[in-house]
């Protein structure tokens, strides 16, 4: 079965399409490099929808700083190789931070307490995903629908055209938002043989809370959200502990496994991303070049290779057992 590698990228606006591809490509391939397995093609096609949102992409021809078009973190290779695990203590302070938020902003049933905080948290600090929710937002570069509608299917007609594919699903930041919202609902039509959350957002309270309201209008059964049924083989969740944006780290306790048993596999990683000796352990870039992803990548990369080799090895077999059956109804006509 032939392969693809989709991505969705998370929010605020992007350089334009087939850059940020290429970027993600690169990062990839920088990856599958550091552990002896670099490619020459990598099977990959990109979700791209900052162009629903922002009406002009960012610029790398602009050098002023002040410019909103400005680049100000482009894509370039890793540096640093020292890991920052982190200490028993951090761990326990994050995780003393997650189950908090928890309590203040989700009441026992999952619904969202504080709503209207929550609203001006998301207005000011995540203007997409305020948009992406809204319903009363069309996109400013589309004359029908809403944000959420438009921005939805761009990744579900990429689901839909590699449907015959073995897909591997890697999804940024609000990436992970969409792309669980996609896959909750065509979970009947598309199958993905792996699905990789990076810095992802989907731990936060406010999303528990919206996932678990709609889920629960379907099934009312449910006690916390469910992971797509989509997802045949396995779900990696990526975090470096110094992600603010996926300040809670671990999914596994937030969604209960899918019809398969499938669950979200928590996996702490160090994003050595950084731009003018300034890190940014949330970007793409520096998640998509570490060593654990680059070892899932290559690992579904090669299942191809090893079936196209059972293939021929079948192949081969088929024609020396028919190369046997010609020269032996040959010695049998000749008795």
């Amino acid at each position: 079965m032939k392969q693809i590698i989709i991505g969705i990228h998370g929010l605020g606006n992007k350089v334009p399409a087939e850059l940020l591809k290429s970027w993600w490509v690169q990062s990839i391939n920088e990856g599958l490099d550091k552990i002896g397995k670099a490619r020459i093609n990598i099977p990959f096609e990109m979700a791209y929808w900052a162009d629903i949102i922002h009406d002009t992409p960012l610029d790398l021809t602009i050098s002023d700083k002040n410019n909103p078009l400005f680049v100000d973190e482009p894509y370039t290779k890793g540096k640093s190789e020292v890991r920052k695990n982190g200490s028993i203590i951090q761990d326990k302070i994050l995780k003393y931070i997650e189950e908090e938020l928890d309590k203040i902003f989700l009441n026992e049933d999952l619904s969202i307490n504080y709503k209207g905080v929550t609203d001006k948290i998301m207005q000011k600090y995540f203007k997409d995903l305020d948009i992406y929710y809204r319903n009363d937002s069309n996109s400013k570069n589309s004359n029908y629908g809403f944000a959420k509608e438009i921005i939805q299917k761009r990744l579900i007609s990429l689901l839909q055209k590699y449907k015959d594919y073995k897909i591997l699903l890697i999804a940024h930041s609000m990436g992970s938002i969409i792309a669980f919202d996609v896959l909750s609902n065509i979970s009947e039509e598309i199958n993905i043989n792996t699905f990789i959350t990076i810095g992802s957002a989907l731990g936060l309270p406010v999303i528990v809370g919206r996932i678990f309201a709609e889920q629960k209008a379907k099934n009312v059964q449910i006690t916390k959200p469910i992971a797509p049924n989509c997802i045949l083989g396995s779900w990696f969740n990526m975090s470096d502990k110094y992600d603010k944006i996926a300040i809670d780290h671990t999914l596994a306790d937030d969604f209960a496994p899918n019809n398969l048993g499938i669950f979200a596999t928590d996996i702490s990683v160090y994003n050595n991303y950084e731009i003018n000796n300034e890190p940014n352990p949330h970007k793409s870039y520096g998640y998509l070049r570490t060593p654990e992803i680059a070892t899932i990548i290559n690992s579904f990369l090669e299942q191809k290779e090893k079936d196209s080799y059972l293939q021929k090895y079948k192949t081969i077999t088929k024609l020396i057992l028919a190369g046997f059956d010609k020269v032996k109804s040959i010695f049998t006509r000749e008795k």
